[in-house]
């Protein structure tokens, strides 16, 4: 028996397949493609790969320490605030108490800031012969990497087919 929950749920005709679509990159070989030659796919866009001039990596990585330093700083600031109260000022023991939280919350963000973890950001920006740039970004310094020596590979490709042509038309 299925229940009137169950029956008024809309039922997806299509199919389901076990994993996502790859939104990365893709190089589409020219026997899939007689008629553009081979494509590169760079998430929804796609480009001819005789298009393509050239491509420059870089990337960005950084740590963000701004709120740990805050954090370290305020209960740094609120350690040494009870401490003098206490042991200066003649307040009562009991506060001492404070002292000693704040001195561990201080030193939580103190390990915090050691392992401190950096992250990135991985770009290829393929400029093509109409003067547009292709941008791609990831996380992953593997994938950057592979598409770089795919790039590579085709360019030389490219332009060693390029020179068989002029070679040939002399």
């Amino acid at each position: 028996m299925s229940s009137p929950l169950a029956s008024s749920l809309p039922r997806s005709s299509a199919p389901r397949t076990a994993e996502p679509p790859r939104m990365s990159w893709d190089l589409t070989p020219a026997a899939r493609t007689p008629h553009l030659g081979a494509m590169l796919r760079v998430g929804a866009r796609a480009v001819p790969v005789s298009d393509i001039v050239g491509y420059v990596t870089s990337s960005d990585r950084e740590a963000d320490k701004k709120p740990v330093l805050a954090t370290l700083a305020v209960f740094g600031v609120a350690t040494l605030f009870f401490l003098i109260g206490v042991l200066d000022l003649g307040w009562r023991t009991r506060f001492l108490l404070a002292s000693v939280l704040f001195a561990m919350i201080g030193l939580s963000a103190l390990h915090d800031l050691a392992w401190l973890t950096t992250s990135g950001i991985h770009r290829v920006e393929i400029q093509l012969a109409s003067g547009e740039t292709v941008r791609f970004s990831t996380i992953n310094r593997a994938e950057q990497e592979a598409l770089a020596r795919a790039l590579a590979r085709v360019i030389v490709r490219t332009k060693a087919a390029a020179n068989d042509d002029a070679f040939a038309t002399a």
